[in-house]
């Protein structure tokens, strides 16, 4: 009987228990590995879908090899200047890098003077740092989590797009929500994002839920089957739901679970769902709510007062948000458990998640 609780429902690390998305990380690491030419990949999917576990599990998959230079980088408006910095002391010996007070650097012939350990030309000391690389037969993975259409991404992009068309050999795995790639359609210095290899992150595989929590609880088939459905293969509410029924109780019985389920979506609506609905425009929000039910495109249209050009726009940004999906008929219906009871909540005024809908 395990003694530690194996589920972690932390965004962005990696847990104990890490199942697999439809395409592995170790199918994209080998995709890296032998690619002759750089690559961008975009992450994508809803708010606890997986996104950054999966990211940083292709970059640990590829810092054992010795032929491979991660560096992670953050989303600011110094992006180019911390690429830079940190590709220079990824690329140096260790005994050089305990001098952080370096003043100058020669690389390949040429000389770059430092100010607060940063180049006067970040680009072309990049450049130059992966011509050097390239020579000894290395690669670069650089990692850039939540990315969106700013203008540090906007630079970064172009610099990205330089070093491709150089043939050097760097490789970009970024994460970002569905709807970036939607508010960048028309953003001409954002093409390399719409062109980059997209990775959407699909419900966990129910039979590997199952035999998951069949595992670690010792429970019966029956109900590691409703945990299963319960989670609706969302990767958050799978780690969420086992990592509260073990606090409550490692040795898991249906009576115990049932005391479990409230909590499970209060922390589900508080962790994930509000934010996911923060991030959506009026009228997304208004869409969401139309369709609960199943209800027919005809209906929809009625409630939301507008004509079926309108409400399918809304309707293809939903589905390319992997909100909803089709069931059939016309219909679509939610794609993340527990949803239809959050729209609920925020409609009634005396839910602690009413949002005056």
């Amino acid at each position: 009987m395990l003694t530690e609780n194996p589920f972690n429902p932390t965004f962005g690390d990696i847990p104990e228990l890490f199942l697999q998305a439809e395409t592995s990380p170790h199918e994209i690491t080998t995709l890296i590995e032998q690619s002759k030419f750089a690559r961008s990949f975009f992450i994508t999917g809803v708010r606890g879908s997986g996104k950054t576990v999966y990211m940083t599990k292709v970059a640990s998959l590829l810092s054992t090899e010795q032929n491979f230079v991660h560096i992670d980088l953050l989303n600011n408006e110094n992006i180019i200047e911390n690429f830079s910095s940190k590709l220079y002391y990824a690329s140096n010996s260790k005994f050089d890098q305990i001098f952080p007070t370096i003043e100058s650097l020669s690389v390949a012939g040429l000389s770059f003077k430092f100010s607060d350990n940063q180049s006067d030309n970040p680009e072309l000391l990049i450049e130059e740092l992966l011509n050097v690389l390239k020579s000894q037969g290395k690669k670069v993975l650089i990692t850039i989590d939540e990315v969106d259409d700013s203008k540090a991404i906007q630079r970064f992009s172009q610099l990205f797009a330089a070093l491709k068309r150089k043939q050097l050999p760097v490789f970009c795995l970024m994460t970002g929500l569905p709807e970036l790639v939607l508010n960048v359609q028309n953003n001409k210095k954002l093409t390399f994002l719409l062109r980059s290899e997209k990775i959407f992150m699909s419900p966990l595989d129910n039979l590997a839920m199952v035999q998951t929590y069949q595992k670690v609880f010792a429970c019966s088939v029956k109900l590691a089957s409703q945990m299963a459905q319960l989670t609706a293969g969302y990767s958050y509410a799978f780690q969420l739901l086992g990592y509260l029924c073990f606090e409550n109780n490692p040795q898991l019985e249906e009576t115990n679970f049932a005391t479990v389920k409230e909590l499970f979506q209060l922390t589900l609506f508080e962790n994930a769902y509000q934010k996911i609905f923060e991030g959506l425009s009026d009228l997304d929000r208004q869409y969401l709510i139309a369709i609960q039910g199943q209800r027919k495109l005809e209906e929809v249209c009625r409630i939301m007062n507008k004509d079926k050009v309108f409400v399918s726009q809304y309707r293809r940004r939903a589905l390319e948000r992997r909100l909803i999906r089709p069931t059939g008929h016309g219909t679509v219906d939610y794609t993340l458990p527990l949803f239809s009871e959050y729209i609920n909540a925020i409609q009634d005024p005396d839910s602690l998640f009413y949002l005056g809908y």
